[in-house]
């Protein structure tokens, strides 16, 4: 998991209460489960219509949340895909899609698993 998610960026969403309460982290755990099929979907909806400027604006949310919760290999692809959007390369995006596919996935089940440990 660690590989996947900065512990560290957990610890410090924890501390952000006296008790150590994970409520505002399963909180944010839940928001991102819940959001972010469609910000995936959104991107790979604009790979599909060459629509590189969705495919950015999707990318540029995804990145913002994902990094909120230290899953920081798919914030990389995620920026990548904000920086080579500009490119409007079409076989680099779809390279790039199928890394966030599988990056996304491995944040899910990481982020299911802080689930877990945290009581939901």
């Amino acid at each position: 998991m660690e590989q996947v998610l900065d512990m560290a960026v957990v610890e410090e969403l924890l501390s952000l209460t006296d008790d150590r309460n994970p409520e505002l982290l399963l909180d944010l755990i839940q928001m991102f489960l819940d959001d972010g099929p469609r910000k995936v979907d959104a991107v790979l909806q604009g790979l599909r219509a060459g629509d590189f400027e969705q495919m950015e604006r999707a990318a540029h949310s995804l990145k913002g949340s994902s990094g909120h919760l230290g899953a920081h290999l798919l914030q990389d692809v995620c920026e990548q895909i904000q920086v080579t959007s500009n490119k409007r390369d079409p076989a680099l995006a779809s390279r790039l899609a199928q890394q966030l596919t599988a990056r996304f996935a491995e944040a899910q089940r990481a982020l299911r698993a802080l689930q877990q440990r945290y009581g939901v």
